[in-house]
């Protein structure tokens, strides 16, 4: 495109009006009272600018925009470990999908779900039909529950197609330490976790039978059969993390950290390093950078986009985005490789920022583009864009019409906004556009970006929501300082400003968070950093970036309450023996002590004597690791719960925790403190929990009862507390003659994959074998979806014999008493009647014996 001149210009009264710069939040919040339905998918600013813009031809601009104001289908995911995603997928497409393709709607079949073709192994679907219909048909009201159900356990997860993408181009391999440096709500992080996790399970069955675990080119599995990786999942915002975490629970996967920080000012994270060596600081093999935008191509599901769309949502953001592609190009390894995404169409938000962060980097010889187009071939997409026009609007000082310009070259906007000042000074442009946001200008070939091995999702390829992915690969060191505001920027002096190769990004000595990569992150703690660096805020909400419109999950947003409900008593550990219940005074201390801060981490000795006596208890081999336990309590009591995380995440909480690093969330649940009037006669008395069971399962000698009827497991899931006395008949089979040669504790349940009995996959439920009965410890709507998933039952009443008979003896109880006031009242009215029996006999002159 030829450079030079204002481009068209064209007046829109009020068009597009809303967040300015990026206003908290922006197109990621819905706050709208009407129905979806009644919004008017129009606005003409938008339209013109995708039209106009050089984005495509009009005859497939005319197929985008169509497909753009269309509803978009429900997607979903499968998740987990490959072999029980595969399983429960099974369910799915034998169950759901003949009965969902049969229907017929006005004469018509409805459309079952589809496997999305751009996925391997089926494992997304979606689904297009729309919700009149399903609400008209019990098939589909079936399909839903199945879905609500898995969601909750965590074997689905429900998805935008689009935004499944991105963990895909980073190749992601067991071992590998990955940073998700915006991650909330967590779908990508669960992607990330589940190609961290590889096939680890079978491979620690393997290594606790002493049996090789296999090499493998496709990871690392050295620590017995466990990944040796990491995934750090980050979010700036404390709902949102708090959000966060509460998606990522679900994965059960102990090589997993939260953390809270502003992206764009990540801080170093050190690493353990011996006395007298120089400090080293953390580096990654892979990084995510799902960055805040204007979510423009969310448009068919997010209503605010249409109301309140204008370009300066993405000149607002293009220097935060910026700044977080750098600062995670700073700590990615040489030879790593880095996604940068967002789910705008906009190349302001996408190309412009790609270029200009290998440019701050020090070019293509330190960063480079890969090209990733025989990666997901059957994924439809575009080439990035080599070319784009960059829109804005400016307005007179104190309302007035506004007026659009399309500018093609920095240059072009720099004599476009001399020629305003002096033929119309009041008139105002966007504050936020600098030379980064247009097309790059390079001297030679060598020099040229190939930002056509960028990748652009349009909705009519592959009916989805518009998105853009970049992968880059770290060459080399990068040795050039962080990007700051060009807020910022204007408050330097110009000697200060002609240090840098480029205007837009000054780089003062104050904002250097690492002046040098080759010789390691900048000395000091997290806190003496981020203080600095902190992002300056706008002055008013409309003008403040937003938050990114994560497209692939509208959940209601959770505290970063890390335990959930808390029994009313837990326990502590004495210095012989494992942990007993402790008091309330003991508990309330701890409570107090640690409401300054929402999360400690303080990992037990490996000797641990509550630890020991648990681990004995299970018989659970010498191999498995006993310093990875850790409590979340300032004394560092194993009060309630106790936690186990991979031995790389131990070494980086250890290391940061005074260095004012803001961890929210680590760990998986092992065990939890079992409060029962028989404490005193059980030798550990904690329970195994869902979360961390398969991880110590493998190793167990001691406790394991084994479920080879899929019948007895059905009872055991219907029914809470069945009897099961220590001697004598009973009713749990097979399973309750192994629990009758058991002791008072938890145990382990296992239940193999069964094919002929229809049991998908293997399982490992925990039960505690009480004095006279039985129980597994899950919750009533696992054990509904439990009998969902294997047994088809959609209303299955859980039977629990304890409040039964609770129940039974409060109903005695309440006829008991009624029956002695009905009795109390006989008298009293016996007592009454021959009273009056009395009187009326003296009043006729009869001598009645009251005692006869």
């Amino acid at each position: 495109m030829g450079r030079g001149g204002r481009g068209g210009r064209k007046t829109f009264r009020g068009k597009g009006r809303g967040r300015g710069g990026g206003g908290g939040g922006g197109a990621s919040r819905d706050t709208r009272s009407d129905a979806w339905s009644d919004i008017s998918r129009q606005n003409e600013l938008f339209e013109s600018y995708y039209r106009t813009g050089g984005f495509m031809e009009e005859a497939e601009f005319e197929e985008m925009w169509d497909t753009l104001k269309t509803d978009l289908p429900n997607s979903f995911r499968f998740t987990g470990t490959k072999s029980d995603a595969l399983a429960v997928r099974e369910i799915f497409k034998q169950r759901y999908v003949p009965t969902l393709a049969s229907t017929k709607f006005e004469g018509k079949p409805v459309a079952p779900p589809e496997a999305v073709q751009a996925f391997p192994d089926e494992l997304v679907w979606h689904m297009k039909t729309h919700k009149k219909i399903i609400r008209r048909h019990a098939p589909f009201a079936d399909f839903q529950k199945f879905l609500v159900a898995e969601a909750a356990s965590g074997n689905i997860s429900r998805q935008e197609v689009v935004s499944m993408i991105p963990p895909h181009f980073l190749d992601v391999k067991p071992g590998m330490v990955v940073l998700d440096m915006c991650a909330a709500p967590g779908s990508k992080s669960a992607q990330l976790a589940e190609m961290i996790h590889g096939d680890e399970e079978e491979r620690v069955r393997r290594a606790a039978n002493n049996e090789p675990i296999g090499t493998s080119e496709e990871g690392d599995y050295s620590d017995d059969g466990r990944s040796t990786g990491l995934l750090i999942a980050n979010d700036t915002d404390y709902k949102r993390a708090g959000m966060l975490v509460h998606q990522v629970k679900r994965l059960n996967f102990p090589n997993l950290i939260v953390s809270q920080h502003d992206a764009s000012i990540f801080p170093s994270i050190e690493l353990p390093s011996k006395d007298g060596q120089k400090k080293q600081y953390l580096k990654y093999d892979r990084i995510l950078a799902d960055v805040p935008c204007s979510g423009d191509g969310t448009a068919r599901k997010n209503p605010n986009v249409w109301q309140k769309w204008t370009p300066k949502d993405g000149l607002g953001l293009h220097t935060l985005q910026l700044r977080i592609l750098f600062r995670g190009l700073q700590i990615l390894k040489k030879g790593g490789r880095m996604v940068y995404s967002t789910c705008s169409m906009n190349p302001v938000e996408n190309e412009a920022v790609v270029a200009a962060a290998i440019q701050a980097c020090g070019g293509t010889s330190k960063v480079q583009l890969v090209d990733c187009s025989s990666h997901l071939p059957n994924l439809i997409r575009r080439p990035g864009l080599n070319s784009w026009k960059v829109l804005d609007t400016s307005a007179v000082s104190g309302g007035g019409d506004k007026t659009a310009h399309m500018f093609t070259s920095w240059e072009a906007y720099q004599k476009a906004k001399a020629k305003y000042e002096v033929d119309e000074p009041e008139r105002q442009f966007s504050t936020k556009i600098t030379s980064g946001c247009f097309p790059p200008i390079t001297k030679s070939e060598e020099e040229r970006i190939p930002l056509e091995r960028c990748i652009r999702v349009y909705p009519h390829l592959q009916d989805t929501g518009g998105f853009f992915i970049a992968i880059l690969e770290k060459l080399d060191d990068i040795k050039a300082a962080q990007i700051q505001n060009p807020e910022n920027a204007a408050k330097k002096s110009q000697e200060q400003a002609e240090k840098t190769t480029d205007s837009s990004i000054p780089t003062p000595e104050e904002n250097i968070i690492e002046a040098d990569a080759t010789k390691g992150e900048a000395e000091g703690d997290a806190t003496d950093t981020a203080a600095p660096l902190k992002r300056k805020l706008e002055d008013s909400e409309q003008t403040a970036p937003p938050k990114k419109s994560k497209t692939e999950d509208e959940e209601t947003s959770v505290e970063p309450t890390e335990d959930g409900p808390t029994p009313k008593e837990e326990a502590t550990p004495t210095a012989s023996g494992p942990a007993k219940p402790a008091s309330s005074k003991q508990v309330a201390k701890v409570k107090s002590d640690s409401a300054g801060q929402k999360e400690y981490f303080e990992y037990l000795a490996s000797d641990d004597p509550t630890i020991t006596a648990i681990l004995d208890f299970f018989g659970i081999q010498s191999r498995f690791p006993r310093d990875r336990f850790m409590v979340k309590n300032k004394e560092g009591l194993s009060l309630n719960k106790i936690y186990y995380t991979s031995e790389f995440a131990k070494k980086i909480i250890s290391q940061n925790k005074d260095r004012g690093m803001k961890f929210i969330h680590c760990g998986v649940v092992m065990f939890v403190a079992h409060k029962t009037r028989d404490t005193d006669n059980v030798p550990a008395p904690w329970r195994l929990q869902s979360e961390g069971i398969r991880i110590i399962e493998p190793w167990a000698t001691k406790r394991i009862v084994t479920c080879t009827s899929k019948a007895t497991l059905h009872q055991l899931i219907v029914e809470m507390f069945p009897k099961l006395p220590r001697d004598g008949p009973h009713g749990l089979a097979e399973v309750g003659d192994q629990l009758q040669n058991i002791d008072i504790g938890c145990c382990f349940v296992r239940v193999e994959k069964d094919d002929e009995q229809g049991i998908p996959f293997r399982m490992v439920l925990p039960l505690w074998r009480h004095p006279g009965s039985a129980n597994l410890m899950v919750d009533k709507d696992d054990r509904k979806a439990m009998l969902l998933r294997l047994f088809n039952e959609k209303e299955v009443d859980i039977i629990n014999h304890v409040a039964e008979k609770a129940k039974a003896e409060a109903e005695k109880e309440s006829r008991d008493a009624e029956a002695k006031d009905a009795d109390e009242k006989d008298v009293d009215m016996a007592d009454a009647e021959e009273v009056e029996e009395a009187v009326a006999a003296e009043e006729e002159g009869v001598a009645v014996d009251m005692d006869a």
